[in-house]
């Protein structure tokens, strides 16, 4: 008869294996579980100022819908488009790898209120025969030559290991046509400069015929469109002068740019930046505004202080809140974010608020 190991043998893996779990459990889970311990009053005053545009289930997209562009519509409303995820990224593993950052184009109509009327989802036409292996995200829109155009990412997804990663991200352009609600991929710009595997938060504005692209805040990298049939474009700003932009925060993190120039007056464009600090409950966000000079694309003022952080912000953890896209209204500023990458909100900030906030760079 076969001797039974002794009762020791049996415990220690079974407590071994037991604490192995709760230590697993607990690096997976602090963030979440701290951050809901320090957010309630950030969270309140988040959710007083902003409203909810979209949410984890609008038009059955589990994942959210968020990150949008927006452009402004002749009846005084708006037109947002942003990626509606069929699940959340950090549920995209195992027998749901095959989901990550997999969705749609939704198209958000909202009223002059800023209350959303009508969602459509948007198709898309592409050019390249992996398109099935690449990600459109993180929309920005703006109007030039009569036509809405769309800057976005277009990420590189592969597998490894059984999960589903990033291989590389790149900038592209799109343009998009609100009757047919479709979205047809244009072209992948080229710059004067070696670019790296990873590039995204390229900026553009259309002042009169011109295209101009933002390209970086550290240096502050400015190019003009230079052959609008293969979108070439050429360095004409390329300066790290401007102290105030190298670390606006004091985080000793990259700065970089979240949404597309607009008119804030006749002399200026408002351009946002933003910067991460990285906290015990994760990443979190700061907003700071920028004017930049019409005539010499340079950055004049900045605000005093950021104009928005994540702290409170919506999803699992306070932190994640990115002013995706902005437009003029009159005497204020309509600021479009995503929030805890599932939410789409809207906030505004007075014209004559940020006047006060104004300090030279």
């Amino acid at each position: 008869m076969r001797n039974k190991p002794p009762l020791h043998s049996q415990i220690f893996p079974r407590v071994h294996r037991l604490l192995v779990s709760w230590i697993e459990a607990f690096y997976e889970y602090r963030k979440i579980g701290i951050g809901w311990c320090v957010r309630p009053w950030c969270y309140a005053r988040n959710a007083s100022h902003t409203s909810v545009l979209a949410k984890p289930g609008t038009l059955g997209f589990k994942g959210g819908i968020f990150n949008p562009g927006a452009v402004k519509l002749d009846d005084g409303g708006y037109l947002l488009l942003a990626k509606g995820h069929i699940t959340p990224w950090w549920k995209a593993n195992g027998p749901r790898a095959h989901l990550y950052l997999k969705g749609s184009p939704v198209i958000l109509i909202l009223n002059d209120k800023g209350r959303c009327k009508r969602y459509d989802v948007a198709t898309t036409c592409h050019h390249d025969p992996e398109d099935d292996d690449c990600a459109m995200e993180d929309f920005r829109l703006f109007r030039w030559k009569n036509k809405i155009w769309a800057n976005h990412s277009l990420t590189r997804v592969v597998n490894h290991n059984g999960n589903r990663e990033q291989a590389g991200v790149c900038s592209a352009l799109s343009v998009f046509d609100p009757v047919e609600k479709r979205l047809c991929f244009v072209a992948q710009p080229q710059l004067d400069f070696p670019i790296g595997d990873f590039e995204k938060n390229w900026m553009y504005a259309a002042l009169g015929q011109k295209l101009w692209l933002f390209y970086s805040v550290n240096p502050y990298r400015v190019l003009r469109l230079k052959n609008d049939g293969e979108f070439q474009f050429q360095t004409v700003i390329n300066t790290d002068e401007f102290e105030k932009l190298k670390d606006p925060g004091g985080f000793g993190t990259r700065v970089s740019l979240s949404a597309n120039p607009i008119d804030y007056d006749d002399k200026h464009l408002l351009l946002i930046i933003h910067q991460i600090q990285h906290r015990v409950t994760g990443r979190c966000y700061f907003h700071w505004a920028v004017l930049i000079d019409k005539k010499t694309l340079l950055p004049v003022k900045i605000s005093s202080k950021p104009i928005f952080d994540g702290k409170g912000a919506r999803g699992r953890t306070p932190g994640i809140r990115y002013i995706s896209s902005i437009l003029k209204d009159t005497d204020d500023i309509v600021f479009f974010a995503g929030e805890g990458d599932v939410y789409c909100t809207l906030a505004r900030k007075t014209i004559s608020g940020l006047d006060m906030l104004w300090e030279k760079i």
